[in-house]
């Protein structure tokens, strides 16, 4: 027995509609990822490439923490860079004025008063590594791969240093010899030389972070590639189909007409039988 004889039950109407159903759901989905960009909207899509998607999203969020926590590190080496680079500064003009104050022409009178302008640079370098110089950098930090890493010794004092002989105690013209102008420019030298060693290793520091920072930028950028491969539409690609799949929704549409008319093509003819 045909289909068309089937009166109760419209086998190709039924299947017309199931088709019909079948393209309407592919053109939603079609539209959404039109509107979206993405072949991946939600788990249904594809179980195994959203599995694999969330995990790469997953990669970039740390991949940008981690460009992030490194800036913030970054930052503040450069700033402790620049506390270490003031006393650079001022120990260089204390040389100088030091090397002022060994000269034969120089006075007595004259050595003290220098002497007390080294003095008032000493006091500027005391205020700076007290209050400008982090003691994390001598205990120990962590942040990207440098793990546990500390500049060695502590934080320079004036005794450290050398310039606490520089101050000036008691009688000062006795203070204000040329042997004690050697002995000042000697330490000043030496304390030169320890701040500089701590710039090194703070410099270092901040290069291996700006490779660390290019690293998690690269693999972001990859991340985000391969991610695209799996995730985002092609646009042009999903526009054809669309219509290919509207033009086949019409043809589905007109042969769940035809197939829903059809039975009456058969009530025709028991009619005419009965005539």
């Amino acid at each position: 027995m045909s289909d068309l004889a089937r009166v109760r039950t419209n086998i190709t109407a039924l299947r017309a509609y199931k088709t019909l159903s079948d393209l309407n759901q592919l053109i939603l989905q079609s539209s959404e990822r039109l509107s979206t960009g993405r072949v991946l909207n939600s788990a249904a899509d594809s179980p195994s490439g959203w599995y694999i998607a969330r995990t790469m999203r997953l990669d970039i969020s740390k991949y940008q923490n981690q460009a992030h926590n490194i800036e913030r590190g970054t930052n503040w080496l450069q700033t402790n860079d620049s506390r270490l680079s003031q006393i650079v500064d001022l120990l260089t003009e204390m040389s100088d004025i030091a090397y002022q104050a060994d000269s034969g022409g120089v006075t007595s009178a004259e050595r003290i008063g220098l002497q007390i302008g080294l003095n008032g640079f000493i006091e500027e370098i005391q205020n700076i590594l007290e209050s400008g110089v982090s003691p994390i950098l001598y205990t120990g930090f962590t942040l990207g791969e440098l793990e546990n890493v500390a500049l060695t010794g502590s934080i320079p004092t004036l005794s450290s240093l050398g310039l606490d002989s520089l101050v000036l105690t008691g009688d000062t013209t006795l203070q204000a010899t040329r042997d004690n102008i050697k002995a000042s420019i000697t330490a000043i030298s030496d304390a030169l030389s320890e701040i500089l060693k701590h710039e090194e290793v703070i410099g270092t520091w901040i290069h291996r972070l700006e490779f660390q920072a290019e690293q998690a930028a690269l693999n972001e950028v990859t991340t985000r590639a391969n991610l695209s491969t799996i995730e985002d539409a092609d646009l042009a690609f999903e526009q054809l189909e669309l219509t290919k799949l509207q033009i086949l929704q019409q043809t589905a549409l007109a042969m769940l007409t035809q197939a829903n008319i059809a039975p009456a093509s058969l009530l025709a003819l028991l009619g005419g039988t009965g005539g």
